[in-house]
């Protein structure tokens, strides 16, 4: 999923770069920066990120 996210958001600057200026180029880097930060998200949950370990707690038990 981590690595879908950063294809996702390296498809966003790919069309990013196209892009005259507008509001799809705004849409577009939008778009790239909730994937980059869905991405660190998932890092962070998982405790891969560096200073952060896992999280000491469990929704399912």
């Amino acid at each position: 999923m981590f690595y879908l996210l950063l294809l996702a958001a390296f498809g966003c600057a790919l069309l990013l770069w196209r892009q005259p200026r507008g509001a799809g180029r705004a849409l577009t880097a939008g778009a790239g920066v909730l994937f980059l930060a869905a991405a660190l998200m998932l890092l962070l949950r998982q405790g891969f990120l560096p200073g952060h370990g896992p999280r000491r707690w469990t929704v399912n038990g």
